[in-house]
């Protein structure tokens, strides 16, 4: 989901008219010691307690700060007022006043206070019991107001705390945030998003899944180039790249069927992202035709296609040490370093991608040949080939397995692995085109449909409109 997407849906908040007021006094920004002690009239209530309402101008800004219509009173006369309407606080009233002892209350002018211990062996702290018509009055003083700027549960809390008791307290605090709208949609989430690592299995064979996606683009080459379409074997990790001068549906699907299909077969899935490259009338007939499964990530969320991105990042530090200067040649060494990259060992299998799609090793230009040359049987042959090549994929695939299943401990460590059922309402994670002060979530958008394991489909409520997401990019409302 972009910026640009949700651009004009809601209007910015402004002041009704009518509703604001304003002081007609103003406070000098500088006050010497004399001044001070000329002044008689206090600025805070003399009852150690704030009040919210007192709209203040300065002389240094052409904008005043507008006072909020409903005054937030919390002073001790109004908490003592409220108190008495309170069942729960009567009741302890009644059972300190009847002399019975209760180590975490008293009960002083008029006021019942909660005792709190701040550590083992430490003193005692007063705080007022607020009752529970003023619980929705605080927060709005310690979180909703300008001078409490909204911030997390536990800053709120420590505020709240330090002034004041309830019974569950905090649970108090996290779902008046949770409701918050302001805060829902600007917060940073400083948790990891949700969603466990699911692993694509490896398959029985090579060329059974790959992987499709554009690079760049670049600068323009000698020849004219721009970007480089790479196509990746998921088990053997062999890999086919080309470089063209535009990114378009018609290059995809000529080096699919050029490149991949009339050299290797038609694969049973490909995989790709939703570029208007590969989601098109064309390469739909393409796959159809030849029973091709064409499965799309989500938008934004590389990992679904992470064999192909993973290449990407390898080869481009690599050209970019052959290339010249100017970066205008880097083309020329693209084939070169992608047979670099395919005789190589890959980590995850343990063997040579070339070795795993081909079935023999690579004979590297720099090694020495052999003067005797065996010519075996072809029956005797084509039973060694079938065999090596069955050790070395089982072999290649357990290695896979295990690569997996440690990536998967490490990301799912402190993730949650949530679900969502159709019809929740879900916010909507920012991922592109956004300012500073922009929201970082949109929403709230409702689940229309599950994809897969952890992709849905989100529509806005009251249009048309949808998009594909992963759960990593969703929050619940």
């Amino acid at each position: 989901m972009t910026r640009q997407d949700d651009q004009g849906r809601d209007e910015k908040e402004e002041w009704p008219k009518g509703t604001v007021t304003w002081d007609d006094e103003a406070i000098a920004t500088v006050c010497t010691r004399s001044k001070t002690k000329q002044q008689q009239q206090p600025l805070l209530p003399t009852n150690d307690t704030v009040v919210f309402n007192t709209p203040i101008t300065t002389n240094a800004s052409t904008k005043p700060i507008p006072a909020t219509t409903t005054p937030i009173d919390l002073t001790y006369d109004r908490i003592r007022q409220a108190q008495e309407g309170d069942s729960n606080i009567s009741t302890i009233v009644e059972q300190l006043t009847d002399g019975k002892k209760n180590d975490q209350f008293c009960f002083q002018d008029n006021i019942l206070f909660r005792l709190i211990r701040k550590k083992e062996r430490g003193t005692l702290s007063k705080v007022a019991y607020l009752p529970n018509s003023l619980i929705s009055i605080s927060m709005d003083a310690f979180h909703d107001h300008p001078l409490s700027g909204q911030f997390e549960t536990t800053r709120t809390f420590n505020k709240l705390k330090a002034r004041y008791w309830w019974p569950q307290m905090r649970r108090a605090v996290e779902q008046h945030i949770g409701s918050c709208y302001k805060c829902a949609r600007h917060n940073i989430r400083l948790t990891k998003a949700d969603g466990h690592l699911k692993n694509i299995q490896p398959p029985d064979d090579v060329f059974q899944i790959v992987h499709m996606d554009f690079w760049g683009p670049m600068t323009t080459s000698d020849d004219g180039n721009r970007y480089v379409l790479v196509l990746t074997d998921n088990l053997s990790k062999y890999v086919i790249a080309e470089a063209y001068p535009d990114c378009t549906a018609k290059t995809a699907a000529k080096f699919f069927v050029e490149k991949y299909i009339l050299v290797h077969g038609a694969p049973e899935r490909l995989v790709t992202d939703n570029g208007a490259h590969f989601s098109n009338a064309l390469m739909k007939t393409i796959t159809q035709t030849t029973n091709i499964k064409h499965a799309f990530s989500a938008s934004y969320h590389p990992q679904t296609n992470g064999q192909v991105e993973r290449f990407n990042a390898t080869f481009s530090a690599l050209l970019a040490k052959y290339c010249n200067k100017e970066k205008s040649g880097w083309d020329n060494f693209l084939q070169q370093v992608v047979n670099a990259y395919n005789t190589g060992i890959h980590v995850t299998t343990g063997f040579a991608p070339y070795e795993l799609a081909f079935g023999r090793k690579f004979r590297s230009p720099f090694g020495s040949t052999s003067p005797v040359v065996k010519l075996p049987r072809a029956a005797d042959f084509y039973k060694y080939l079938q065999q090596s090549r069955k050790i070395i994929i089982n072999a290649a695939c357990e290695n896979i397995r295990q690569q997996q299943h440690l990536s998967k401990q490490r990301y799912d460590t402190n993730r949650k692995d949530t679900t969502y059922n159709i019809g929740d309402l879900v916010y909507v994670k920012v991922c592109s085109n956004r300012h500073k002060l922009d929201e970082r979530w949109l929403g709230p958008f409702k689940i229309i449909q599950r994809c897969g394991d952890q992709n849905y489909i989100v529509g806005e409520q009251g249009t048309t409109r949808t998009d594909r997401c992963h759960v990593s990019q969703l929050r619940q409302v």
